[in-house]
């Protein structure tokens, strides 16, 4: 990723009354706390919203998918064909594995709560996809796969991208607590805080500084979600 421009995706605009709104950052960037400060905004203003995420359980609890959580280099190496990586995850496939389950859970949650006239709050989206397979494989392999894909997927009302740094995503992991739960070695974290910079940049997502307090971060995420079209609409 870091040697080439990332390109944007092309996605379906959706034609529903609801809003969706997309959060995406590294782990450790913010995405849950703020997710949940503007579900509260949404129930005191009487706003039906659907919190979410993807990948669904149906790919978390996949062996393969639980195998790179554990270990998250163990995938086809940079500049190498995933068919070239012996023993290691093949990323092309768990990209078609992750892309099938996002199209799926759309048509299940996200298409319903949307038609209802919801917000719906979906914890990392494709973008996450792209920025995980740009630091993970050779994007001569799996870019254009991903590409054609995302022409299927909804347009998010509004997308947030949280930045941080590789330190302050390991920082905060560790703090967790959780055996389970354990950030990946500095050398990937630096390369994949990266890729998601390329991501947010290269789809104009609206990036935020993951290092500020959360009332800052809340703050500048607010006043661009009442800003969506829709959104005034349902209020009328």
């Amino acid at each position: 990723m870091a040697n080439r421009v990332c390109q944007p995706l092309k996605l379906k605009p959706h034609p529903y009354p609801g809003v969706l709104v997309t959060f995406c950052g590294v782990d450790g960037s913010g995405k849950s706390s703020l997710i949940g400060r503007l579900e509260k905004v949404c129930r005191e203003a009487g706003v039906n919203c659907l919190r979410t995420f993807t990948p669904t359980r149906r790919i978390r609890e996949d062996v393969v998918f639980r195998s790179l959580v554990a270990d998250p280099c163990n995938t086809s190496s940079i500049n190498v064909s995933s068919y070239r990586s012996a023993r290691r995850i093949n990323v092309l496939g768990l990209l078609l594995s992750i892309m099938g389950d996002l199209v799926q859970h759309t048509t299940d949650t996200i298409i319903p709560a949307l038609e209802r006239g919801d917000v719906v709050f979906c914890d990392r989206y494709v973008f996450t996809s792209q920025a995980e397979i740009g630091a993970r494989s050779d994007l001569r392999e799996t870019e254009p796969v991903l590409a054609s894909i995302a022409e299927h997927v909804l347009k998010p009302d509004l997308a947030f991208g949280l930045n941080v740094s590789g330190e302050t995503s390991h920082r905060r992991v560790r703090a967790r607590n959780d055996a389970k739960d354990q950030p990946p070695p500095m050398s990937f974290l630096m390369r994949q805080v990266a890729a998601y910079r390329a991501v947010f940049e290269a789809n104009n997502l609206v990036a935020l500084d993951g290092e500020l307090g959360m009332d800052e971060t809340f703050s500048a995420a607010l006043s661009h979600f009442a800003r969506i079209d829709r959104l005034a609409l349902m209020a009328a």
